[in-house]
């Protein structure tokens, strides 16, 4: 089934759709002599990823002209197909299904508005009747969306207690090879979203408080069980909604740490005691709050001092003296570690003249599809990040050089450059009858093969890497923060906001990722610069008062030292897609509102974001081996459990 069918659903104010997508001309009637559960009655799978599988499957096979078959069952399947296929976000409380897939000319997969009127009907009716908790819990929740019907609201936050309880007790699996068990991330998100659902209707309800009692086990189980991802996941989701004691939290956490074998992964040791004086904070035990961030700067100094990359080891460092903020008696500490990170970066400049990255590039991008292939997610995200390389902008004039001689005619005359409104933006000069050496038509020349080089590697790599990706792993803010965290190029104080725009960036909600993304940019290279050495202020004359440089600013008049860090090829790549007006210009229409509603999902859009992803991945290149992702951890975790199990 042609899954783009359901996006027409959303674009019948055009014409890309003469009649009503299948699914929305089910009715009541239909429901009656068709069993609605049938295709996933025996499937035991927590995933509704898997149910739209099988519904779809029995909607029947697409005619030659692209029609289905039109019965009360292939309707009703298919608008269940539809429903069970939207992508699960339970972190946002009021839009908690996103589409699919967005296709640059409008074209989606369905989302909850698609479905009100007579389909919400259908929806609620079968949300009443359904058997399987997946199913179940994906009707009522959409219905609750759409209506804001208590009952269906209540039937929701029970189903998904329901899901993550037959899960506990082996009656449903989540999707993986392997059985990977309750202690998941997904079982995290749904109970996550019985308890959100309870913030409206009661958190007193039975489904709220059946999730409640969930995540106390299950977070119990993973601290029993030393198994650091999942306890972040489950203390960390107890905490937000209040169940138990914050105060018995953090004292378990710390049981917890204390009871960790050598080895254990130091990072994930420092947001442990992250979490606990979060934890102490909310039960206003200050002491312990004081004492937790304590022990987690000390973590971090140690990590710093094995740490042979200077960079890395002062980013490290300053997050030890950030910790310390404000707790009691460690006024000399910070200064100790002040100090300590004054010699430190005394050898960022020697590391940060260049980066470099020990692995064939090119070869990776011809060889895209099959690195994606790769089990963990972390080798993944990093072959995605290598998939193309900023061209040597000597290069590139120098194709131009050629280009032009080879054919005169493209470039004789000048030219002016247009926005859609028909303004003439910018003018560019031609290269006349001379020898080609005119550097306005070099540069019109450039932009010219750039915009080629952007759509082969949106297009041709990034997008289908990116499918791939999200195809085979589900993606969160807070995996991509764990990874984040250690990138020089990512301020510590915006992880959260670049994990955010990436995670909508995987998810294929281009205009979030590239709003959310783009601002970023322009702090991340202040952040580089400073920690660099350079000063990043200017001085107004007028107002005696320091500002921080624009992007453009820096471009203009800190260049030089732009280069010296980045290189020639990554400082042009960044100018030629963001600032330049003969190219896409990005950073500037932005923030004057003059990108479309398309724009974003547009080659150079979806190439821009992907550049930024490719400046916060390339200082981790050398550590790759080293990283691992919360998700990575706990399969690698749970995988060798079975090992043992089976060996036993």
């Amino acid at each position: 089934m042609d899954d783009t069918t359901a996006g027409n659903a959303a674009t019948d104010e055009g014409e890309a759709s003469p009649q009503p997508v299948l699914w929305a001309r089910a009715t009541l009637a239909d429901l009656a002599g068709v069993d609605f559960e049938d295709p996933v009655e025996k499937s035991d799978s927590a995933d509704s990823a898997k149910l739209s599988d099988l519904f779809r499957a029995a909607v029947g096979a697409i005619g030659p002209n692209g029609e289905l078959p039109d019965t009360p069952s292939t309707r009703l399947f298919h608008m269940l197909a539809a429903a069970t296929g939207m992508m699960f976000r339970s972190s946002e409380p009021n839009e908690p299904f996103g589409a699919m897939m967005v296709r640059s000319d409008g074209l989606r997969t369905a989302l909850p508005i698609d479905f009100r009127g007579p389909p919400a009907e259908v929806m609620a009716e079968m949300a009443l009747h359904a058997r399987h908790p997946v199913l179940r819990a994906r009707l009522a929740d959409i219905g609750w969306v759409i209506d804001r019907n208590a009952q269906l609201a209540a039937i929701a936050a029970e189903a998904y207690a329901d899901i993550v309880a037959k899960v506990e007790a082996g009656e449903l699996r989540f999707r993986g090879e392997n059985d990977r068990g309750v202690l998941t991330f997904e079982a995290r998100d749904l109970l996550r979203r019985a308890l959100l659902i309870g913030r409206a209707i009661g958190a007193d309800k039975p489904g709220p408080a059946a999730a409640r009692d969930i995540v106390t086990r299950l977070r119990m189980k993973a601290f029993g069980q030393g198994l650091m991802v999942p306890s972040l996941w489950f203390g960390h989701l107890a905490l937000d909604f209040g169940v138990g004691d914050a105060g018995e939290i953090g004292g378990q956490i710390e049981a917890l740490i204390g009871r960790l074998p050598d080895g254990s992964d130091p990072h994930t040791i420092v947001n442990l005691w992250r979490m606990a004086a979060r934890a102490y904070r909310i039960a206003k035990k200050t002491e312990d709050q004081h004492r937790s961030q304590s022990a987690a700067a000390e973590q971090l100094v140690d990590i710093a001092a094995n740490q042979p990359m200077a960079i890395i080891a002062s980013q490290t460092l300053t997050e030890a003296i950030a910790e310390l903020h404000g707790v009691p008696g460690k006024k000399d500490r910070r200064k100790e570690l002040r100090h300590r990170l004054i010699d430190v970066q005394a050898g960022i400049v020697d590391e940060m003249s260049g980066f470099t990255i020990p692995t064939d590039l090119e070869e990776i991008a011809r060889w895209t599809e099959q690195q994606m292939q790769h089990p963990l997610l972390r080798d993944k995200l990093f072959s995605f990040a290598a998939l193309a390389r900023s061209p040597d902008p000597a290069d590139l004039e120098q194709e131009a050089r050629e280009a032009i001689r080879e054919h005169p005619l493209s470039s004789l005359f000048g030219s002016s450059h247009h926005d859609r409104e028909g303004k003439v933006v910018h003018r560019s000069a031609g290269a006349g009858f001379g020898d080609g050496t005119d550097a306005s038509a070099i540069e019109r020349q450039v932009a010219l093969g750039e915009n080629i080089r952007r759509h082969h590697a949106a297009s041709g790599k990034i997008e289908v890497a990116r499918r791939r990706i999200v195809a085979d792993h589900y993606i969160s803010d807070d995996m991509l923060a764990d990874l984040l965290a250690h990138s020089p190029f990512v301020p510590r104080n915006l992880v959260m906001s670049y994990s955010r725009g990436f995670t909508r960036f995987f998810q294929g909600d281009f205009v979030s990722a590239v709003y959310v993304l783009t601002p970023l940019l322009e702090q991340s290279l202040r952040h580089v610069l400073k920690n660099s050495g350079y000063d990043v202020t200017k001085l107004n004359d007028a107002t005696k008062t320091q500002e921080d440089r624009t992007i453009s600013s820096l471009f203009e008049q800190m260049r030089t030292e732009l280069v010296s860090i980045f290189g020639d090829s990554i400082v042009a790549d960044i100018e030629n897609v963001f600032l330049k007006k003969m190219g896409p210009n990005l950073r500037n229409r932005l923030s004057h509102g003059l990108l479309s509603d398309g724009d974003p999902y547009g080659d150079d859009a979806i190439y821009g974001c992907w550049l930024i992803f490719h400046l916060c991945m390339l200082p981790l290149f050398e550590f790759r081996s080293q990283l691992t992702l919360p998700f990575d951890r706990a399969t690698e975790d749970q995988s060798s459990r079975l090992d043992v199990a089976a060996e036993e």
